[in-house]
């Protein structure tokens, strides 16, 4: 039962009851709509009105908080996919999000970070079809030709920066070098070294996360550790890689500068970054996204559904 009082309130409830607009309610009760405003206002401070939200099936709001909470990261986005959803349904469905997050976050003075050997980040180039976006650039984070000629890395970036409508600062390098000495000569050139120098005005970094067997894109590419080197970043704990830098379950790098022959945006740069945007889905991964949040690289986490739930299970 109301309180007594509540009969006063009755002719501005009856709206509620039968989802009238306020503007219907003051026009039936001959009244201002202002003062049914204030009426209904009224209602709630005193308790006869509550207001409740109900949450649809497809958000996952308390699952993307348990995450945030339990990796201290600034934010999740979870996607809805089934259980048994393919690679390629993933990729699409967190490329999208990852393209309506990038739609409603950028501003104009922005300079936009892309480690460009990703098929969930060429995703989300595809969906990226918004009007008047802008930013001050595109930085490409990673090398972008396979040493097979492969440069589907550097039209990614070139096309994300076109709709964007803004200048790509290409990265004219292979990922993975021959060797250290081939990359302290290359990364010593003007060409490379300005694209690096402008690592540091990266406002927004989209990475992807990599496991240690190298995705179909990689390997198409060329731009892939082989056996041996793969062996040796088992035996050292990698569980997961961002720009080609491999990290453990606890986030730390796996190999040291002086043996590491990868051109792209550093694991301790990337840490700096201030907001990184990470891309990454599938059960596979689980582990390799852990290891990346442990080490405090990613601000920003797209991923799916089951692979959420499994972030978070003991």
């Amino acid at each position: 039962m109301f309180p007594r009082k509540s009969l006063t309130y009755r002719p501005y409830l009856r709206g509620f009851y039968h989802t009238r607009k306020q503007s219907d309610i003051a026009q039936l009760l001959s009244l201002s709509q202002s003062f049914i405003s204030r009426a209904l206002t009224r209602c709630q401070k005193e308790g006869v009105v509550k207001i409740s939200v109900v949450q649809p099936s497809n958000i996952f709001l308390n699952l993307e908080k348990g995450i945030e909470e339990r990796y201290g990261i600034k934010q999740a986005i979870v996607v809805d996919t089934e259980d048994d959803a393919s690679d390629h349904t993933i990729k699409r469905a967190i490329g999208s999000a990852a393209a309506h997050y990038l739609e409603t976050r950028l501003r104009p003075k922005d300079f936009i970070g892309v480690s460009s050997w990703s098929s969930t980040i060429r995703a989300m180039v595809d969906e990226v079809h918004a009007q008047n976006l802008k930013a001050s650039g595109v930085i490409q984070l990673l090398g972008g030709v396979g040493p097979n000629g492969n440069v589907q890395a550097t039209i990614l970036t070139q096309t994300l920066a076109q709709h964007l409508n803004c200048e790509a600062w290409l990265l004219p390098s292979q990922s993975i070098e021959g060797s250290v000495e081939e990359k302290k000569r290359l990364v010593a050139s003007q060409d490379v070294a300005d694209v690096i120098a402008r690592f540091d005005d990266v406002d927004i970094a989209i990475v992807g996360i990599g496991i240690l067997e190298p995705s179909q894109l990689l390997k198409t590419s060329g731009n892939y550790y082989h056996e041996d080197m793969l062996q040796v970043l088992a035996d050292r704990g990698a569980v997961g890689d961002i720009c080609l830098h491999y990290y453990d379950k606890h986030g730390q790098p796996v190999l040291q500068d002086d043996e590491d022959p990868v051109i792209g945006m550093a694991l301790d740069k990337i840490k700096k970054c201030p907001n990184v945007v990470a891309l990454a889905g599938g059960k596979d991964k689980v582990a390799a996204i852990k290891g990346a949040m442990q080490g405090g690289y990613i601000d920003v986490l797209i991923t799916d559904f089951p692979t959420a739930r499994m972030l978070i299970a003991d």
